[in-house]
């Protein structure tokens, strides 16, 4: 029972202090922001992956749109080279139609 109480009372204290961060006219807050802030506040360690979540949760809170998430470069050429295996690269091209 306490020790869900205990992880309650972090939660609240941690979306207080990021949504402290989210301003709409200030420049965007960093993970590494939220953790100096939590720290200093309440003490507590926050991980960078977790101090994400948070500000995320609070930008939404406020309305905002989350930015897309990049795409992973070495992934996303794997992919490519995965459905380009099947062409036949040796092929002629076609020559180009004329136009009249």
């Amino acid at each position: 029972m306490f020790e869900n109480r205990r992880a309650q009372q972090r939660h609240n204290k941690l979306m207080r202090a990021a949504d402290k961060l989210v301003a709409p006219l200030e420049a965007p807050a960093t993970p590494a922001d939220l953790a100096a802030l939590a720290f200093g506040l309440h003490r507590i360690e926050l991980r960078e992956d977790e101090a994400a979540r948070y500000l995320d949760a609070a930008r939404v809170g406020r309305g905002y749109r989350l930015p897309e998430p990049l795409l992973d470069i070495e992934s996303a050429g794997a992919k490519d080279a995965d459905t380009e295996e099947h062409l036949d690269l040796d092929q002629e091209e076609p020559e180009p139609a004329a136009v009249n």
